[in-house]
């Protein structure tokens, strides 16, 4: 279910009237899980399967870390978390590419047999959630995060629907203890604080994802056939038509990330839960590195802490 869709429009209007019916804390979460695997569903059919898998895999992985008091037993379970995490993720986004240049090296050499591709349809969102739940365990092997405290919260966390499509990646650290507020309220006797569309939130969610909106589908979808017109017949294009090509790109590519990356933002934030900003205008950076700290920021952060630092970046 794409966010420019009627069908997604209906979805979320449902959504808001239905959770600010309901008038428990503990039903309004598994409401919106039961929501967030309907969208997914929608979009994925069976390879829910694969969303459950990881939920279920790194929920009771990161118990185990966490209670383990053997540091190799922790680094095993880690690499377990991590072989199954991205294995999966490499599977399904890379066998077919590995089968095609097998096949390639070997007319090459002449064999005389290729293998057929296996043309496996990828799981929307599966990058997303997959770093999700790896920055999840690797916290908690970390000692920065303690373990969800259930199975449902951690469910919630995994396939919240307003970032499962296209971001941005959120981290257990950030999303958990807004999930836990109702465990605090109810320790120190305060009243539960239930999910409710406040007017603020409301309003400024609604902007936000107007933002998303125009930039997805006035400037987005309208620039894209400049571009695809231009890479399409690239031969025979004068150098000024691939120069306008190249920019008519960026912008387009910047309009679709950027777009829904507010418009998950926004409709998150009508539900009472703070996503991080994804892009800060990134073509207004002063080099090839501050581009990277503006451009799909939860995607470079995470890669940053959770790839380059460990492999010794600085």
């Amino acid at each position: 279910m794409l966010f420019n869709t009627v069908e997604f429009v209906i979805f979320f209007t449902l959504v808001l009237v239905t959770i600010s019916v309901i008038k428990h804390r503990k039903f309004q979460h598994l409401f919106l899980l039961f929501v967030s695997y309907f969208f997914f569903y929608f979009s994925s059919n069976y390879l829910i399967i694969l969303l459950i898998y990881s939920t279920i895999l790194d929920f009771y992985i990161g118990k185990e870390i966490w209670k383990s008091q053997s540091l190799r037993r922790k680094k095993i379970l880690l690499i377990i978390s991590l072989a199954g995490n991205l294995g999966l993720l490499g599977f399904f986004k890379y066998a077919d590419f590995a089968i095609l240049q097998f096949n390639i090296l070997g007319n090459y050499i002449d064999l005389a047999d290729t293998i057929p591709l296996l043309n496996l349809a990828l799981p929307i969102g599966i990058s997303f959630y997959t770093f999700q739940t790896i920055s999840y365990t690797v916290d908690i092997y970390r000692g920065q995060l303690t373990p969800s405290k259930s199975l449902r919260e951690f469910a919630l966390f995994v396939s919240f629907f307003p970032q499962l499509v296209a971001g941005p990646i959120v981290r257990a650290k950030d999303f958990l203890p807004q999930l836990r507020e109702k465990l605090t309220a109810f320790e120190t006797g305060k009243k539960l604080r239930l999910i409710s569309i406040h007017d603020k939130n409301l309003k400024l969610g609604i902007t936000i994802m107007a933002f998303g909106f125009l930039k997805k589908m006035f400037f987005a979808d309208n620039i894209a056939p400049i571009a695809n017109d231009v890479f399409t017949n690239s031969i025979g294009a004068t150098s000024l038509e691939i120069w306008l090509g190249t920019i008519a790109f960026s912008f387009q590519i910047y309009g679709d990330f950027s777009g829904y990356s507010d418009i998950a933002i926004g409709a998150a934030l009508i539900l009472g839960f703070k996503l991080p900003v994804n892009f800060n205008k990134p073509y207004f950076a002063t080099s090839p590195s501050d581009f990277w700290k503006r451009w799909h920021i939860s995607l470079s952060t995470w890669l940053r802490d959770y790839l380059y630092i460990p492999l010794g970046g600085i």
